[in-house]
């Protein structure tokens, strides 16, 4: 089974597989012919369904002894096109929006691949309301020749900066599955009324319609990392810690260091609900105005100049290479984590969930129930999270640390409870790419 974590992009053709426009395709060419006096009708122009306009202008001359210059007819086409299409509505085809939310949802960098000019394939993404969803749109107009040969396929591989073996075409002719094929991508088909006669053995699988095919790579396990935030990815915790035993020892009366002591016993969970398994039998209040005090400082305190934690940007940029879903579960605001992103430019972070979606444990729950059919895996720092029921777990102690008292404690705790423990967050792509060809995701 191709799995949706092998893909890193997907093309799509355009007429035919992203939008209803066929007909009009084929009238367009019923049109510029009428001009030499040929009169063909939608169903003799199925057997140029795919092709590009230059194969079928050298087919159309050669078959009525057409003497015009080369490109003659397909510029009167093209004119043709643009008109049509000026007035016409563009629809997208079934379940379009839906597949185009699926790829990106996952991750997936999206291409158009169409043997129509620059002009008209822009108008009809636009008119569709689909343009957005692309990073990149190749034409015919610029390469040398257009489907079946590999040209436009190889050409928009490299816009998007992938091999073709890391990319996925969706194609509904014999012409297009032939150039995806010759290009080295992976290619499955959707035949539409137009073209289900024609030979689609050299596809990689064929479908009805694209919710099929997201059925079927939906069936493929989906790799999602959750990320802890603090002590993970920024290095935070030495202030956290100071400030907290601080607090605790100005409110509840205990030293510094016993206050400390039992901070570090709880991290990994918001502050207010520290304070209630710190001290359970205390004064409600009491915890409340040390929790206020807390979130009220430490945005100057602990995160005004905080630095992330070595390769955290490297591993997460890996991952997203390799097409994971990252996921930034953490107990501090999540106006703090999106903060982090903007500052650090990270580029590959899906989605973040912090204090005000609850506990992590909360957090994991809610992914495992809006994310079918996934293995879920957890990098943090934090001994109790490796408790929470992740499928794959990677702990994390900073190198540094590893030499002090507190920090070996940490990693033999760890050790017991994750799958692998780690000192370099560099490590985690490899890792779990690994973990994926064995698990077969």
């Amino acid at each position: 089974m191709l799995a949706i974590n092998k893909i890193k992009g997907v093309i799509f053709d355009l007429d035919g597989v992203l939008v209803d426009t066929e007909y009009y395709q084929s009238k367009a060419w019923i049109e510029a012919l009428k001009n030499y006096g040929i009169f063909l009708s939608q169903r003799e122009m199925l057997d140029y369904k795919g092709k590009s306009g230059e194969v079928i202008e050298e087919q159309i001359k050669r078959k009525y002894g057409l003497k015009i210059k080369r490109g003659e007819l397909v510029k009167k086409r093209n004119e043709t096109v643009l008109k049509i299409f000026t007035k016409q509505k563009v629809k997208t085809m079934p379940y379009v929006k839906r597949a185009l939310n699926f790829f990106k949802k996952r991750n997936k960098l999206l291409a158009v691949a169409s043997t129509g000019i620059k002009e008209e394939v822009l108008l009809k993404l636009k008119k569709a309301g689909i343009f957005s969803y692309f990073s990149a749109i190749t034409s015919k107009s610029e390469v040398k020749r257009g489907k079946p040969y590999p040209d436009v396929y190889l050409f928009a591989t490299k816009k998007i900066n992938l091999k073709p073996n890391e990319c996925l075409a969706i194609e509904d002719t014999q012409s297009g599955v032939e150039s995806a094929k010759s290009a080295g991508l992976f290619c499955f088909a959707i035949p539409n009324e137009y073209s289900f006669k024609q030979d689609f053995s050299k596809a990689d699988k064929v479908f009805k319609n694209l919710k099929e095919v997201i059925d079927f790579l939906g069936k493929s396990k989906e790799v999602i990392v959750c990320w802890d935030f603090d002590g993970t990815l920024v290095d935070t915790m030495a202030s956290h810690a100071k400030l907290a035993s601080e607090l605790i020892s100005k409110y509840f009366g205990l030293s510094k260091e016993k206050a400390r002591r039992e901070y570090l016993k709880t991290t990994g969970l918001p502050f207010d609900i520290q304070l209630k398994i710190i001290f359970p039998k205390k004064d409600e209040e009491t915890k409340k105005l040390c929790a206020r005090e807390y979130h009220k400082r430490k945005l100057n305190e602990v995160y005004k100049n905080f630095k992330s934690i070595p390769n955290a940007k490297y591993a997460i940029y890996q991952l997203f290479k390799l097409g994971v879903f990252q996921i930034v579960t953490s107990g501090t605001d999540e106006n703090i984590v999106y903060y982090w992103i903007k500052k650090e430019k990270i580029k590959g972070i899906n989605k973040v969930m912090g204090r005000e979606q609850g506990l992590k444990a909360d957090h994991i729950k809610e992914i495992k129930k809006k994310f079918k059919n996934t293995f879920l895996v957890l990098v943090s720092d934090s001994v109790k999270d490796m408790k929470l029921p992740a499928d794959f777990k990677i702990g994390f102690v900073l190198k540094r640390n590893l030499k002090t008292k507190e920090g070996a404690k940490r990693y033999k705790e760890l050790k017991k409870e994750a799958n692998i423990v780690i000192s370099d967050l560099k490590k985690v792509p490899a890792i779990i790419e690994e973990w994926i060809k064995n698990k077969g995701c």
